[in-house]
């Protein structure tokens, strides 16, 4: 949750960081550590099988720790990029990491409820940290913030590091075989496309919001983070209440008519509306966009004997933060052009999802 916390709670402050460094670079900000992290998240394909996950998680946790803390005292954009950039490479290994050890104990069905419980603690930060970073900005800075960051992480390192030197059960890693080799994933590419277009959209949506009610209506960092909030709660509310009352199965009934309201949503956004009706597509857009996340469950496919749980994890978990990585960059690029082109561009996201979706259901055979 702190990863993807930190990770997104630049959103709303990048006119801030631009007005306090200078520099527009600071857009950057959001692609700057996605990349860099996809890339090293990917790398672990090549780990070998009898590496040591835990070091590798207590590894990612003390550069997140150390990375947070520079970034609270840079004084230029191009340090803050570089210091991300250097922090997306050394967290990458967390993800794929903290998914494989929530494996190691368990059988597969408890296995399977520990990875949602990661999935979940990722959406939370994504959802909650652009709104809490610009909330928080206008009390105590964005450079207390981030060393507020700093020591929850040390915290969180020094609860785990004890724990682990106290649990020390020997367990062996849950990696089979040879991790060593990328094979064809083409029976996959619908789950990987579903993965790859959904965080283009969630990360390119965070630009497209702070653009478009900063242009439109005016607000100022304050209102964006409430309208992200906005955008953010009720599809997170959505998702976490079919898990619960597990309405994942059914949720597929209802899919094409949940992403038509998003598509909607978003067409009747291009016209000229009071800002208390655009909050409210907000929503709406939200709650039709929040019904087809439950097919995240569909991407932790538990490997077959044989094969290498490493693999399929670093391969998901780097497909994913490259769409977070390329979403701000092509709607920044598309904004820049044309608020229309990037109104287009979401809904073309959200059409091809709608192809996706029902063929993920069926790639997974998990829901």
């Amino acid at each position: 949750m702190l990863l993807m916390f930190q990770a997104y709670l630049v959103a709303p402050l990048l006119p801030t960081l631009a007005k306090d460094f200078d520099s527009s670079l600071v857009n950057l900000a959001i692609p700057a550590f996605a990349i860099p992290f996809a890339i090293a998240a990917a790398g672990m394909v090549f780990f070998k099988p009898a590496v040591d996950l835990r070091k590798c998680f207590l590894i990612s946790l003390v550069l997140l720790c150390v990375g947070t803390y520079l970034l609270s005292i840079t004084t230029s954009a191009s340090t803050f990029l570089l210091v991300r950039v250097l922090k997306g490479f050394g967290t990458g290994f967390m993800l794929p990491s903290a998914l494989l050890l929530a494996v190691e104990p368990y059988g597969k069905k408890r296995s399977l409820e520990h990875m949602v419980l990661i999935i979940f603690a990722l959406a939370t930060g994504m959802t909650f940290g652009p709104s809490l970073g610009g909330w928080l900005n206008g009390v105590i800075g964005w450079r207390c913030l981030y060393q507020c960051i700093t020591i929850l992480v040390a915290l969180l390192f020094l609860l785990y590091f004890l724990r682990e030197r106290k649990q020390d059960n020997g367990i062996t890693p849950f990696v089979r075989k040879v991790a060593g080799r990328i094979g064809s994933d083409w029976k996959s590419r619908y789950i990987y496309g579903f993965v790859y277009l959904t965080g283009v959209f969630h990360s390119g949506v965070f630009v497209w919001i702070s653009y478009y009610f900063t242009t439109q209506y005016g607000l100022d960092e304050f209102h964006i983070a409430t309208d992200l909030f906005i955008f953010g709660l009720p599809g997170f509310v959505v998702t976490i209440l079919m898990y619960r009352y597990q309405l994942d199965k059914k949720v597929i009934t209802i899919l094409y008519f949940a992403l038509g309201l998003t598509i909607a949503g978003l067409a009747v956004l291009m016209g000229n509306l009071p800002l208390w009706l655009a909050e409210c597509l907000l929503s709406i857009i939200s709650v039709g966009f929040g019904c087809s996340q439950p097919l995240f469950i569909g991407i932790l496919k538990l490997p077959a004997r044989g094969v290498s749980a490493l693999r399929l994890v670093a391969k998901g978990s780097g497909i994913l933060f490259a769409g977070y990585g390329t979403g701000p960059l092509i709607m920044s690029a598309l904004l820049n052009v044309n608020l229309g082109g990037a109104m287009v561009l979401l809904i073309l996201l959200v059409l091809a999802l709608a192809y996706i979706s029902p063929r993920v259901w069926v790639a997974s055979r998990l829901l």
